[in-house]
């Protein structure tokens, strides 16, 4: 009898041997199983097939918590044909454990109210004994739980219960780690996708930078569009570029400028409303992307012997003006030929944007300068005018002494001051003209300060001839100078108008003073008269266009005039008045050597 115990307890504590040994080759097949995939759904497959062998169970399965939407989910149940099941935390034995993160240990599952015999009715299967436990991360969180039906010899133990808890915590570190290796993968993607977008836009900004840094050097049209053309081929890596514009008087279109990769002007056409890819993107309004042109049916063969080549590849952008239409053409794909890409239609999107910006902008700009033109000349003429008084008046005064003077000599003399006159009023007139073209000019000569001044001075005694006003003339330099003499002969005159206008009827002087500065040799040409002085009201802008005071018939250019020419010398004018001395002085700078 004591034999056959011993023999008996022997055979128990083998068979208890085995089964811990299996555990133990179980936990150590669940670590390798759960370093050899990172895919989610393999892992709970291993997982619970593992489990199942270890605790001795029917069927196992294991829920994760989907934290949004405050459910337990399981992709995975043995030997069931349902393979997502989904319960609200809280609902049933599993809803349980992971609202309250506790183990439970049922025996009879009938006889516990927290369980939901709806499953084993659908499924014809028969629920006896339950082992629940929570699945906590590193940090205690419940993850999930790990569920284990019918036990095949017996209710669970509390060493069924400690093995499963730690079953289910090694699940539950590993399930953590493939999430969060999965969302560094993610993240690794997005970040790539998000390198190859910043990449993209840096590259659209560089050649937006080199667009527009072109076109601030950019005298015209023309060199803005061959500039964008240019840049445009390198960006898109293509063989020809062009850019049309609507006609201002129809809606064809006209190659205003085209270029091959090897900076070959290409031929310029016109191309009829509606006619080719280009044609329809102007029409439709909309982008147009063709791999093999000659097999589109907007395709226009016809224009191959206006451009002097037969595209492969075509992209045509639109642009939208104020007063048309135009399209950026790209034709020729380097390196494939499937044609250029969704990133070069972005990109060629761009550069089409920036063109039609600057294109707005230069035609802008262009409106502006003509409109500023026939501003400038029409100020131009009104000074033109108002400085024609003077030589007409003195005109006038001669041919009234030629009639009168009977001495040749002395007729022969007023005919000549007459004539410099004439000239005088010619001058200004190419003057206007010159301004009219956008030219600027000056006829600076070598002028004698003592027979310059002194005739200027016998003009300026004739023109206030009627007026009260006595002209001097002090010559503190009687040598020689470089200016224009028609342009400072009406500066003189201008001021000497003005002053006698400020003196009014009253008896008055106005002075030339010509002198040199020492430090620079510059001429001195003082203008002063003892009139009233200069109001206070215009004092600030004196030399102003159209700024006048009290004068009957002034336009305000004399001063301005004045000012303008100074300045086109290099020189400049300046203004010192108090009631009874008003001195206005012009500076010209001495020429370098080597004048003549």
């Amino acid at each position: 009898m004591g034999g056959e115990s011993i023999s008996s307890s022997s055979t128990e504590l083998r068979v208890l041997l085995g089964r811990e040994r299996a555990k133990v080759r179980a936990i150590q097949d669940i670590g390798a199983a759960l370093g050899s995939t990172i895919n989610l759904d393999e892992l709970l497959s291993l997982i619970m097939n593992r489990i199942s062998n270890i605790m001795f169970a029917e069927r196992s399965t294991l829920y994760l918590l989907d934290d949004e939407r405050n459910e337990l989910w399981s992709k995975i149940a043995q030997e069931s044909e349902v393979t997502e099941i989904r319960m609200k935390v809280g609902e049933g034995i599993a809803g349980w454990v992971a609202e309250h993160g506790e183990v439970l240990n049922i025996p009879d599952a009938y006889d516990d109210r927290r369980f939901d015999p709806a499953w084993d009715l659908r499924s014809g299967y028969r629920t006896s004994t339950i082992l629940s436990v929570p699945m906590k991360n590193q940090h205690g969180r419940t993850i999930g739980v790990t569920q284990c039906l019918n036990k095949t010899d017996g209710p669970f133990t509390a060493d069924d219960e400690a093995l499963l808890l730690a079953l289910a915590a090694q699940a539950a570190i590993t399930i953590e780690n493939s999430k969060l290796f999965l969302s560094m993968v993610r993240k690794n993607f997005e970040l790539m996708e998000i390198k190859e977008q910043l990449e993209s836009k840096v590259h659209e900004l560089d050649v937006l930078f080199d667009i527009t840094s072109h076109s601030a050097q950019s005298g015209d049209l023309e060199s803005l569009l061959l500039g964008t053309i240019e840049r445009a081929l390198v960006a898109l890596d293509c063989e020809r570029a062009s850019v049309l514009l609507q006609k201002r008087e129809s809606a064809d279109l006209k190659v205003a400028a085209a270029m091959d990769r090897e900076g070959n002007a290409l031929p310029r056409y016109s191309v009829p409303a509606g006619v080719g890819i280009c044609g329809w993107v102007v029409q439709e309004n909309e982008a147009a992307s063709v791999v093999d042109a000659k097999e589109d049916p907007r395709y226009a063969k016809g224009l191959e012997e206006h451009s002097g080549f037969a595209p492969q590849s075509v992209l045509c952008m639109p642009m939208r003006f104020d007063d048309g239409m135009g399209v950026l053409e790209l034709f020729d794909k380097r390196g494939t030929d499937a044609g250029f890409d969704d990133a070069d239609v972005r990109l060629a999107g761009v550069i089409a944007g920036q063109l039609q910006q600057l294109i707005n902008l230069a035609r802008a700009k262009a409106v502006r300068a003509r409109e500023d033109r026939l501003s400038n000349i029409g100020q131009a003429l009104s000074g033109v005018l108002h400085d024609m008084k003077t030589p007409m008046t003195v005109i006038s005064g001669y041919l009234q002494l030629l009639r009168e003077e009977e001495d040749p000599e002395r007729r022969e003399r007023h005919a000549g001051i007459a004539l410099r006159q004439v000239e005088l009023i010619n001058t200004m007139t190419q003057e206007t003209l010159a301004f009219a073209r956008g030219e600027t000019k000056l006829w600076v000569r070598k002028v004698y300060l003592h027979r310059y001044f002194r005739e200027v001075a016998e003009h300026v005694r004739r023109d206030l001839a009627a007026r009260s006003v006595e002209v001097k003339l002090t010559l503190e330099d009687r040598g020689i100078a470089y200016f224009d003499e028609a342009k400072i002969q009406r500066v003189v005159h201008n001021l000497a108008r003005n002053a006698a206008e400020a003196i009014g009827e009253e008896a008055g002087v106005f002075e030339i003073h010509v002198s040199r500065r020492e430090s620079d040799n510059a001429l001195l040409i003082a203008c002063r008269d003892d009139g009233p002085g200069v109001p206070d009201a215009i004092r600030e802008r004196l030399f102003d266009s159209f700024i006048t005071h009290g004068k009957k018939g002034g336009t305000g250019l004399g001063l301005a005039i004045a000012k303008k020419a100074a300045e086109d010398h290099g020189g400049g004018i300046s203004c010192e008045s108090e009631p009874g001395s008003t001195v206005f002085t012009i500076t010209l700078p001495t020429p370098g050597e080597g004048s003549d």
